[in-house]
């Protein structure tokens, strides 16, 4: 085998291990593909793989539906076309990610009990900077998605109910949370969001506000979005002064629905 065939082979071992294959299984299937209708004995010429190795790697291309046995004396070996073999592996692979994500679920259900027995936490410091409209993003979903009583939101950007909206609806949902949310005009006219609940408007001017409390306990607070800048909070006397400006007519607003406005013209 030349310098740039064995490069080449290693590059596609080097892939194919990605998908969760081991360099023997790598190898070999390889080989077949080279020289379909192989015995075990010629693969170990082929590739180097001692035979007490050998059927153990065969084994694991055949659990993985990469591999036709041929019963015989020896056996023989058919490698499933890559496409078929690829997508194979591309289902057992969304598989185990489907259970990971499944026991992860769980270990927050067991986790957070123990967490929250504890009490009252050491402060956060009162300006923790976080910069970068996707780590803001990324934030404001953690908090959301840890929630488990209260959610207060402010929002000023279209963008940022987007990539939030799918969170507050789970934790409205699934976990019962209840939502406060409050958005300028252009904000609610734009996007609509009437499926999360009571929405209220803000009267008030916030050409830089976006702003969201987690159970009363952590504050979110965006000082510049278009420079993605944010601080993140602790601090008591500012979560309730800001709760407080959700809570005020003056700055927030409930709306009328269309129902109760044809009521009130009558």
């Amino acid at each position: 085998m030349s310098i740039n065939e064995t490069v080449a082979r290693d590059r596609l071992v080097s892939r194919l291990r990605e998908l969760e294959l081991s360099t023997h299984e790598a190898l070999i299937y390889l080989a077949l593909l080279a020289h379909p209708r192989t015995t075990a004995s010629a693969l170990c010429k082929e590739t180097g793989i001692p035979d007490s190795k050998i059927y153990y790697a065969l084994d694991g291309l055949a659990k993985k539906n990469m591999l036709i046995v041929q019963k015989g004396n020896p056996n023989i070996y058919v490698p499933v076309s890559p496409k078929e073999a690829v997508a194979n592996l591309k289902q057992q692979l969304t598989e185990r990610l489907n259970e990971r994500m499944k026991e992860a679920d769980v270990l927050v259900d067991i986790l957070m009990p123990m967490y929250e027995s504890t009490g009252e936490r050491e402060e956060l410091e009162l300006a923790y900077i976080i910069r970068g409209q996707k780590n803001i993003i990324n934030r404001m979903k953690a908090l959301i998605e840890t929630a488990r009583k209260e959610i207060t939101i402010f929002i000023s950007y279209p963008a940022v109910i987007r990539a939030v909206k799918q969170s507050l609806t789970d934790s409205k949902e699934k976990r019962r949370v209840k939502l406060n949310i409050a958005m300028t005009q252009e904000v609610f006219e734009k996007e609509k969001p009437s499926d999360l609940g009571e929405i209220r408007l803000l009267c008030c001017s916030v050409d830089s506000l976006g702003l969201i409390i987690s159970d009363m306990k952590t504050l979110l607070t965006v000082s510049d979005w278009m420079d993605g800048a944010a601080l993140l909070t602790q601090d008591q006397n500012l979560i309730r002064v800001t709760k407080d400006y959700f809570d005020s007519p003056a700055c927030c607003t409930k709306i009328r629905s269309e129902k109760t406005k044809n009521l009130s013209q009558v």
